[in-house]
C-alpha cells in the first residue's frame, strides 16, 4: 500500500510540476538561442533583457522538474527499521549494591551407611567325627560274619561284634565250636582324635543249634589277646573283585578292619584296658 501511494505522488508531481518544469525550460531554451517568441509573448517581455527571461524560464523550471524525481526518491525507497538502541543503566554513585535474594541452603539428608560387606561362603569342613563315623559304619556287608552296630545301649559309640545272635549265621559258628566270643566297645574322642576301645569276653553256649551269651565267671574287660576261640574251623568270605578273606574268628581279624579304617582318617586307635572308656 505504501508503495503504491508513492507512485500516485510520484505521478502527480509529475504532471503538475515535472510538465511545466519542461515548458518553463523549453521556453528558456528557445529564447536563449534567440528564437522569435509568439507576439503576445513579444509584447510582454519586449521591455526586459533576454537574458533575465531566460533566468527567470529556467531557474523554475529546473526547480520544477525536481520536485518528483524527490518525491518518487521520498516515496519510491525502501525505509530500513532502525534498531532500537536500548541505554544502558548508569550506575548512580550513591545507590546501595544490589543485594542477592537470601536462598536457604536445603537441609542435609541423612546418608545411609553402606550395606556391610558379607563375608563369603566358606568350604564346608567335613567332620572329622563324622568322616570317621561313616568309615567304620561302611565296614558292615551282608557276607561279613562282623558287625558294628549304634553302641547307645551300652553307653558308648558303636560295638564290634560276631555275628553270633544272627540266625543266618548259627550254622557257621557252630561249625566252628566256638565257646567264647568278644565284643569291641568304641568311643570317640575328638579332642584328642582317639578311638578308645575295650574288649569284653563271653561265653558262648549252645542250646539246640541256638548260641546264649552269658557272663558269668569268665567275664572279661580289657584288651584281649588270644589268636581264637574255636577250633580252627575256617570260613570264607569272596568279594569282587578276587577279594578273598579268611576267618578263623581270631581277635585280629576283627580289630584290624576298625585300625586300618581309624589310620585312614588320620586318627589313632587306643585299646583301654582298665577304666572307663
Amino acid at each position: 500500500m505504501k508503495k503504491t501511494g508513492g507512485i500516485i505522488a510520484t505521478i502527480v508531481a509529475c504532471l503538475l510540476c515535472g510538465c511545466p518544469g519542461l515548458v518553463a525550460i523549453g521556453l528558456g531554451v528557445f529564447v536563449a538561442v534567440g528564437n522569435q517568441l509568439p507576439q503576445a509573448a513579444q509584447n510582454v517581455i519586449s521591455t526586459q533583457n533576454v537574458i533575465t527571461t531566460t533566468l527567470l524560464l529556467l531557474c523554475p523550471g529546473l526547480v520544477f522538474i525536481t520536485i518528483p524525481v524527490v518525491v518518487g526518491i521520498l516515496t519510491l525507497r525502501n525505509k530500513r527499521t532502525p534498531t532500537p538502541v536500548q541505554d544502558a543503566p548508569v550506575p548512580q554513585a550513591d545507590a546501595a549494591p544490589v543485594q542477592p535474594a537470601y536462598v536457604p541452603s536445603p537441609a542435609p539428608q541423612p546418608v545411609s551407611p553402606p550395606p556391610p560387606v558379607q563375608p563369603a561362603p566358606q568350604p564346608a569342613v567335613a567332620d572329622p567325627t563324622q568322616e570317621l563315623y561313616a568309615r567304620l559304619m561302611a565296614l558292615n556287608r551282608p557276607t561279613a560274619p562282623y558287625r558294628i552296630v549304634d553302641g547307645s545301649s551300652e553307653n558308648v559309640d558303636l560295638i564290634a561284634e560276631w555275628k553270633i545272635v544272627d540266625a543266618q549265621w548259627y550254622e557257621i559258628f557252630a561249625k566252628a565250636n566256638l565257646t567264647k566270643v568278644f565284643r569291641i566297645y568304641l568311643k570317640l574322642d575328638p579332642a584328642r582324635r582317639e578311638l578308645r576301645a575295650m574288649d569284653r569276653e563271653y561265653t558262648l553256649q549252645w542250646r539246640a543249634g541256638v548260641p546264649s551269651l552269658s557272663v558269668e565267671a569268665s567275664f572279661f574287660k580289657g584288651q584281649k589277646s588270644s589268636i581264637s576261640f574255636g577250633t580252627g574251623y575256617a570260613f570264607t568270605e569272596t568279594l569282587a573283585p578276587g577279594q578273598v578273606y579268611k576267618y578263623k574268628f581270631n581277635t585280629n581279624e576283627l580289630k584290624k578292619p576298625i585300625q586300618d579304617a581309624v589310620a585312614a582318617c588320620g586318627w589313632t586307635y587306643k585299646g583301654v584296658a582298665f577304666g572307663k572308656l
